[in-house]
């Protein structure tokens, strides 16, 4: 645990590390530029990094098992894995009010109104979170209903709201605060998130090219830096 939380220390101040949280088709990625402003909270249990545009936090538990493994265009990644029957989240399946997000990373957004978007993922709670009172408004009139059943009014609606993402699973949570993009868009650089309607739909908790052992389910993925490369390889025999 103390050679996990030493790697997992080091990559979160290396703005090489690229992290994402989620399941087959909802995920959010945090990544910073080296030179861009970031709070970081790294002397205690939980471990924390903030920017401008999303923010991360990882509370590492002994439960979590890393297994690295190479992509196919050759880099190392490496899954943060828990016994599936600890890494399950809420699973709601219509959208849900949740209250005041008092677990947000920066205090300013800890009186914001958190929504579950009802996904259904199984090991992250996809959520939106804004203090906008027309934003609100606008996702109170969906609660209790299926976000992607044909002829719900709020997605066509979202990339104008562009509430923040908070995708939260059983040991971390990764914020986005940039807008969303229309459906024509690309992805900002940096922080940000994709919901794949036609992914979700095959309810998977991780890409099938991902070697995750029987009854293990991954909660958070990291990029790491190359002179890692070793460490996180030789953790995950």
């Amino acid at each position: 645990m103390s050679d996990l939380t030493s790697l997992l220390r080091d990559a979160l101040n290396d703005p090489a590390t690229g992290w994402s949280l989620g399941a087959f088709g909802a995920i959010a990625e945090f990544i910073r530029d080296p030179d861009e402003p970031v709070a970081l909270r790294d002397d205690g249990p939980e471990l924390e990094a903030r920017t401008a545009r999303g923010g991360l936090r990882l509370h590492p538990t002994p439960a979590i098992r890393p297994v690295p493994y190479r992509t196919r265009s050759g880099g190392l990644a490496v899954a943060l894995c828990l016994p599936r029957h600890v890494g399950a989240m809420n699973r709601r399946g219509v959208v849900t009010e949740l209250g005041p997000d008092r677990e947000a990373i920066a205090e300013a957004d800890r009186g914001a109104r958190l929504f579950d978007l009802g996904l259904g993922v199984f090991q992250t709670d996809v959520c939106v979170r804004s203090a906008d009172p027309v934003t609100i408004a606008r996702l109170r009139a969906v609660v209790g209903t299926e976000l992607l059943a044909p002829g719900n009014p709020l997605p066509p609606d979202l990339p104008a709201l562009s509430p923040d993402r908070v995708f939260i699973g059983p040991f971390g949570r990764i914020e986005v605060s940039q807008p969303i993009p229309p459906p024509d868009g690309r992805s900002p650089e940096g922080p940000h998130t994709h919901v794949l309607p036609k992914l979700l739909a095959h309810g998977r908790t991780h890409a099938a090219t991902v070697p995750i052992p029987d009854g293990w389910v991954p909660s958070l993925y990291l990029s790491p830096p190359a002179g890692s490369h070793a460490a996180w390889e030789g953790l995950g025999r």
